[in-house]
């Protein structure tokens, strides 16, 4: 089946006004009125169908939206259309791209900030147990110094511990029988 560029004889490239002269020539070549008048019905359905596929032609190609939908839809490589037509989608295909290339570049850093700050944390909190750990080894040492200096404050803390034990126990018996 011919493109609707051969019907109206034309290349793809073609401006609109080579779409608008070819359709006159083309129209007034096939019109079934240029027939003689004893032609066949054979010869006038034929010169009519001729007639309307260069109309139908002149329709889409003489419309700018509906040439690109045609020469989109049917790839035509070399029409003007078409060239707009990739060129448009060949800088929203790199546009995507780019965006895509930017967005994966900032969750890239997002989570390079993330891990950071995740390192700086765990930093922190070593620090901290390390901390506690020396200054509960500094005090476990000064009260083992003080009870090697001192013996009968182990006593005195034993006493304590029992007279504290001996209350809580009293009162404990208290509130049972209170109950």
């Amino acid at each position: 089946m011919p493109t609707l560029y051969q019907i109206l004889g034309i290349r793809p490239s073609a401006t609109a006004g080579e779409v608008r002269r070819a359709y006159k020539q083309r129209a007034l070549e096939t019109h079934p009125d240029k027939l003689e008048p004893g032609s066949s019905n054979e010869e006038k359905e034929r010169a009519e169908r001729s007639f309307r596929e260069v109309h139908d032609a002149f329709v889409i190609l003489g419309d700018a939206e509906k040439r690109k939908a045609y020469d989109i839809r049917t790839h035509v490589p070399n029409s003007l259309s078409y060239q707009k037509a990739s060129d448009e989608a060949k800088r929203r295909m790199e546009d995507r791209a780019e965006w895509q290339r930017q967005q994966q570049e900032q969750r890239k850093a997002s989570m390079a900030e993330i891990r950071e700050q995740n390192r700086i944390a765990m930093e922190k909190a070593r620090e901290r147990r390390f901390k506690a750990a020396e200054q509960a080894a500094l005090v476990k040492n000064m009260v083992d110094e003080l009870l090697q200096l001192t013996p009968e404050w182990e006593q005195r803390k034993l006493n304590v511990q029992q007279r504290r034990a001996s209350r809580l126990n009293s009162g404990n018996l208290r509130w049972s029988t209170v109950r």
